[in-house]
């Protein structure tokens, strides 16, 4: 009885406060010179054989996503790789003093290339298997409902025909679920295949521009990113704001 009533008290309490929301992260540039378009803002370093040009999209899932223009102003060819893309976070306080955080890559699209491919042909072998074993079951259904015939009653011809009714529903939610894998794992292949900066050679006087993606350090309130191309260092600062709903 204890128990029970326990169990109704966290109940209640649970439906009372429900889920708590989830905090709403944006990056605020820390530099005086920059320039606003369509509420985004766009940091500007520039070198003697290099260019970046910088700007903060959103916090979405677990990724920052920062948009990024590099040109090549030297008179060689250069290599852009997720790599030559770092991150430093730390927490800075009032008096001056700071925490350092974590610090590291650039997601690389390769490697998220091939996990989504690994994905797919995981989900497609499994559907492939689940169809087998659907047709083995289907025809060993098939062989005891004939020898069934004329000997069961209405209530077990009822329970046979909701089997099947059942199996039916099974086989055709699996298939939607596959397919809406399938669908979502070939839209995040477009967005890193098309979207996204990947190592390019980038040609004297060219430019790349794309998406670069970085981990979300949620106690940070200060995020520098650095991209080194053709020998220079390009840095950007950013303050971290949380809003909580």
């Amino acid at each position: 009885m204890e128990i029970k009533i326990t169990t109704i008290a966290v109940g209640l309490i649970l439906l009372i406060t429900g889920c708590a929301p989830e905090p709403v992260f944006r990056l605020e540039s820390q530099e005086n010179d920059v320039m606003n378009y369509r509420g985004m803002e766009y940091l500007y370093s520039e070198g003697e054989s290099s260019s970046v040009t910088m700007a903060y999209y959103r916090h979405l899932d677990d990724y920052i996503v920062m948009d990024v223009e590099v040109i090549n102003y030297s008179d060689s060819v250069v290599q852009i790789d997720p790599e030559n893309f770092t991150y430093n976070t730390r927490i800075d306080y009032y008096d001056g003093s700071y925490k350092p955080l974590t610090s590291g890559l650039a997601y690389n699209p390769e490697k998220i290339l091939l996990d989504i491919d690994l994905e797919s042909s995981r989900a497609e072998a499994n559907e492939r298997t689940n169809r087998l074993l659907d047709g083995l079951s289907a025809t060993a259904y098939l062989v005891d409902e004939i020898a069934g015939t004329g000997s069961e009653t209405t209530q077990e011809r009822n329970l046979r025909e909701t089997e099947r009714t059942r199996r039916a529903i099974e086989r055709a939610e699996r298939r939607d679920n596959f397919y809406t894998r399938i669908s979502s794992l070939n839209e995040q292949r477009s967005y890193w295949e098309t979207q996204t900066i990947r190592k390019t050679d980038l040609y004297p006087e060219e430019a790349l521009a794309g998406e670069i993606l970085f981990p979300i350090e949620k106690d940070a309130n200060v995020i520098e990113f650095v991209v080194r191309v053709a020998g220079e260092e390009h840095s950007f600062v950013y303050r971290q704001k949380k809003f909580q709903p």
